[in-house]
């Protein structure tokens, strides 16, 4: 049974319960306040596999799906690209889907990162 993806809460250094600044206040923050595990101090980085994965699309792609109306996890932006954070497993589930839909061929343009899989993790505002 796959979980849900936790939703993003306050950013570090804000509210009673500051891990104070940096990058090591950062993972605590991720590790204690999301319950994602991390890896690193400089640059943080998020483990894939555990609490969710990524699907990784052109930003512009992303942008046009986020204008629908559908639900969608956490998303991060890092350039031209976007990430879905989805449950852990999408990532398994990707070529299958893609094949039902008949678009292997085609190749569009994502990436998944499920288990073993590391990101890094996104600058927050005022963090």
């Amino acid at each position: 049974m796959a979980l849900p993806v936790p939703p993003p809460r306050s950013s570090p250094g804000t509210g009673p319960d500051s891990f104070g600044p940096g990058p090591a206040a950062l993972a605590r923050w991720y590790e204690r306040k999301l319950g994602w595990a991390t890896e690193g101090r400089a640059p943080v980085r998020l483990l894939t596999g555990v609490r969710f994965d990524v699907l990784e699309l052109p930003a512009e792609a992303g942008r046009a799906l986020l204008r629908r109306p559908v639900r969608t996890g956490p998303v991060l932006l890092s350039g031209d690209r976007m990430g879905l954070l989805v449950a852990p497993g999408g990532a398994d589930e990707l070529p299958g889907l893609l094949d039902w839909l008949e678009w292997g061929p085609v190749a569009p343009d994502l990436t998944a990162l499920g288990a073993g899989g590391r990101i890094t993790a996104p600058a927050l505002r005022g963090g």
